[in-house]
């Protein structure tokens, strides 16, 4: 017998409460304890359910993955909501990155698996446009405060919003590793790090000239092309 087939919307608010219960057993109780049977038994479905909206759990673990980041662009949006000024946007934002990865650590480290995964963003473009998405909300800040003449246009925004991103994930990462134990705390840290990023844009000074690719790189460089 054919597999009975649901309307588009039908299909994708299913597919979303899949996600919900999935989201909330790999927080709970960590990546081995998410399978499809587990999901089934859940949520009353058959075992085979799951199969209908996710080819394999590597498919499942990849929109879950999408779902982080697409939170933390929401947390980040929702911070900078009705500030106008770039410079309050641009610490709000970077203040929201820290605070939300700092709450919700087993969610935030979702966004990180897999870190060798070119292949698997040509294959899951969900996730491809979420992870771009993220990183979108802050050089859109930057560059509108370059618009409006509030930040220097001597580094280009991708590249400061990567060092924003760099510098927040290092304090993250470190803060849940348990890694501060020389004195500092995040509460201390993660002001003056907003702060040292954004006086170091006003400071940057871009070379004149790319640094020259050894032939040796340049050969490993081909290679993956």
């Amino acid at each position: 017998m054919a597999r009975k087939k649901f309307p588009d919307e039908v299909r994708a608010r299913k597919r979303d409460e899949i996600l919900d219960v999935a989201m909330t057993v790999f927080e709970t109780d960590g990546l081995d304890a998410l399978s499809f049977r587990r999901l089934a038994d859940g949520m009353d479905l058959s075992h085979s359910a799951p199969y209908r909206y996710f080819a394999s759990k590597e498919a499942l673990v990849n929109a879950l993955r999408a779902r982080a980041y697409r939170w933390i662009e929401r947390e980040m949006l929702d911070a900078i909501a009705g500030i106008r000024d770039p410079e309050q946007q641009l610490e709000a934002l970077a203040a929201a990155y820290i605070r939300s990865g700092l709450a919700r650590p087993h969610r935030y480290a979702l966004m990180f698996f897999n870190l060798n995964d070119a292949a698997t963003l040509r294959d899951f473009p969900e996730l491809e446009a979420a992870k771009r998405d993220a990183l979108d909300v802050c050089t859109r800040v930057i560059a509108a405060g370059q618009q409006h003449g509030d930040f220097p246009r001597t580094i280009d925004p991708l590249t400061a919003a990567h060092l924003f991103w760099m510098g927040a994930h290092g304090l993250v990462s470190l803060q849940v590793a348990g890694q501060f134990v020389m004195g500092r705390e995040v509460q201390q840290l993660a002001p003056a790090l907003i702060q040292t990023l954004r006086t170091g844009m006003d400071h940057f000074k871009p070379t004149a000239r790319p640094r020259p690719m050894s032939k040796a790189a340049g050969a490993k460089e081909r290679s993956r092309g």
